[in-house]
């Protein structure tokens, strides 16, 4: 196992060096290469909606697609965290859209994975096969995250609410659902079009407004709203962040799929109801 978390960390680190998506590739092949081999191949995508999607990740970058969660989902979800304390934000206390005084609340995964349809929905066979496209291979999920953004004066002062890229591991792709309705003014994902496909840097500083306009041009920052329940993937090596509310505080849940575990996270799978319904393979470092 140490053997095995040495490499990890030494790829990672390793792929920090490689901010060209050609240099990437190469590694990228040799990993998918080598999970195939260990855990079979994936099954191809099919169906229209799923190569559409796949058409777009690899044009554009980012892809809206058909939520795994219904309007009344979304209710049940609400109405479970109500109750459900937070593990960053508000001293751990429950948040709602109502709360006062606080910026941003994040909850740990015990919390997403226990709360009704959220599992389920990170495990959507439509989704799978999109990932498994995307990575070329059976896809791990490799994180899961639900964060509440308030209105603080309009300020980004959390890294997520810069432009930046992410590389917790050599290719990310990240399902996210609005749980509330996202307008302009309620802090909505952007998301710079066709930034997967130029190189990124070597040091992880955040992209200022100006080196966006400068490097890729103001009219490719795609900025996502609609109502609670709408649904987007992202070629996380793109360049993206969460724009700072401004008048209404939004909800978003969030599901990373990836080749392997990221050494960069602590992982302690937690025991469910129900888990032999999903793929053991798949959700290995969550739930068991």
């Amino acid at each position: 196992m140490k053997r095995e978390s040495a490499l990890r960390y030494g790829a990672y680190y390793f792929s920090r060096l490689l901010p060209h998506p050609l240099l990437r590739s190469g590694f990228i092949a040799a990993i998918r290469t080598c999970v195939t081999v260990m855990h079979g191949a994936a099954a191809a995508a099919e169906g229209g909606e799923a190569q559409s999607v796949l058409r777009t990740l690899r044009d554009a970058g980012v892809a809206l697609i058909t939520s795994p969660l219904n309007p009344e989902q979304v209710d049940d979800v609400l109405a479970y965290l109500k109750t459900a304390p937070v593990a960053l934000g508000s001293h751990g206390q429950p948040v709602t859209v109502s709360s006062k005084g606080v910026s941003s609340a994040v909850y740990d995964a015990p919390t997403i994975l226990a709360c009704p349809h959220l599992l389920k929905a990170m495990n959507d066979p439509a989704i799978l096969q999109i990932a498994a496209g995307f990575l070329g291979c059976n896809p791990t999920i490799s994180g899961v995250g639900l964060r509440w953004s308030f209105a603080d004066g309009g300020k980004a002062d959390i890294e997520v609410q810069k432009f930046h890229r992410d590389t917790e591991d050599w290719k990310i792709l990240r399902m996210f659902i609005y749980l509330t309705d996202v307008s302009d003014d309620s802090g909505p994902h952007q998301f710079v079009a066709e930034s997967h496909k130029r190189m990124g840097r070597l040091r992880l500083k955040p992209y200022t407004d100006e080196q966006i306009d400068r490097q890729f041009g103001r009219e490719r920052v795609k900025t996502i709203i609609g109502p609670k329940g709408t649904a987007f993937l992202g070629n996380m090596w793109g360049v993206h962040r969460g724009v700072p509310p401004s008048v209404r505080p939004r909800l978003l849940f969030n599901c990373t799929y990836t080749m392997t575990a990221s050494p960069i996270y602590r992982y302690e799978p937690v025991t469910v109801a129900d888990s032999h319904l999903y793929d053991a393979y798949t959700n290995r470092l969550l739930i068991r």
